[in-house]
């Protein structure tokens, strides 16, 4: 049976609050995430630029190969968490 005009009221109410919620609660997980992966960022641009600061000859270059980048995106990476 079709639910009566008010159950009709009632029933889009709850759900709008119950979607709400749900999209409240991903937007903060999705929050939480960019958070904990901005901070892993930091830190591991801040000790690549620890190791390469005065290191060997050739250092960023087999920086380049552990790290999978091009030296340029080292060079902006460290100097923006630096």
């Amino acid at each position: 049976m079709t639910p009566r005009s008010g159950d009709i009221a009632k029933a889009r109410e709850d759900l709008k609050n119950t979607l709400a919620a749900a999209k409240a609660k991903r937007d903060k997980v999705f929050e939480d995430t960019e958070k904990l992966r901005e901070a892993a960022d930091a830190e591991l641009w801040k000790t690549v630029g620890a190791q390469l600061d005065g290191a060997y000859h050739g250092a960023r270059t087999d920086a380049v190969e552990v790290l999978g980048v091009t030296r340029d995106y080292i060079l902006k990476q460290t100097k923006k968490y630096s």
